[in-house]
């Protein structure tokens, strides 16, 4: 008998996409535990502590419906099997396709647990992946059962870490031929010249994919001067660049 395929989940809950070119979408969130950077401004800590710091012991909380904000705690991991089951409780009557965001933490770092779990759902489903976009060999395996992906850019501004602009190409690379968009958090730290980098990067690859602009918030957020003078900037070498906050953060839901 084949070894059941697990995976660490933070939570199962239903929302609205809050970032990026599909914000105010209806999706369904996976939220994994687990992230190999620590950036500085990150909003989900408990998820994104390592996988080797007793995550598994933590359950999984689980909404029960997508009308009612109730959660029960289901023991970690999650086989396949029942995540399946505890995302389709949340999806919406319709006649679109359910979307469900996989996010984190880092999503990628459970790469072989997500290509066993993704394909049986075939075209019944969308996929949405959040990544750091640094894991270019996880991306490549995966790429085909994704519909869109959204790209962190990670500056060094805002993250306080070094670079990961080689990475960065490397995944873009991995990402091509999928439906994508790169988002970048500033601050108000954030030089210019690191704007016209990440710009670069994605042109390298395809000047077409959209950069988002997320401001951040609290003791880093930017001007709003500043975002203006950045995207314009930005423009100079992209066609789409947008600036785009947190939606679900000013709307107050998860």
């Amino acid at each position: 008998m084949a070894p059941m395929i697990a995976a660490i989940i933070d939570e199962i809950f239903s929302s609205i996409q809050g970032e990026g070119i599909w914000a105010g979408q209806r999706q369904i969130f996976v939220r994994f535990i687990g992230c190999d950077i620590a950036c500085r401004y990150c909003d989900t800590p408990d998820a994104a502590r390592t996988l080797s710091s007793g995550a598994a012991t933590r359950p999984c909380r689980a909404q029960s419906a997508a009308s009612v904000p109730d959660h029960e705690e289901i023991p970690n991991p999650i086989s396949a099997e029942l995540l399946t089951r505890l995302c389709s409780r949340l999806f919406i009557p319709g006649p679109s396709r359910p979307v469900v965001s996989l996010t984190g933490g880092e999503p990628l770092l459970h790469a072989s647990f997500l290509a066993d779990w993704m394909p049986p759902q075939g075209g019944a489903w969308s996929f949405y992946l959040e990544t750091s976009g640094i894991h270019a060999g996880e991306m490549r395996s995966l790429a085909r059962f994704v519909d869109m992906v959204s790209m962190d850019m990670k500056l060094p501004s805002a993250t306080g870490l070094r670079p990961f602009w080689d990475e960065h190409r490397e995944f873009l690379s991995a990402a091509a031929g999928t439906r994508l968009f790169v988002k970048a958090v500033v601050t108000r730290d954030t030089p210019q010249g690191e704007i016209m980098t990440a710009a670069e990067v994605i042109a390298g690859q395809d000047s077409s994919i959209p950069l988002v602009l997320q401001p951040a918030s609290g003791q880093y957020a930017p001007s709003a001067q500043q975002l203006l003078v950045l995207q314009e900037a930005a423009l100079g070498r992209l066609p789409d660049v947008r600036v785009v906050p947190q939606l679900h953060r000013m709307l107050g839901v998860l």
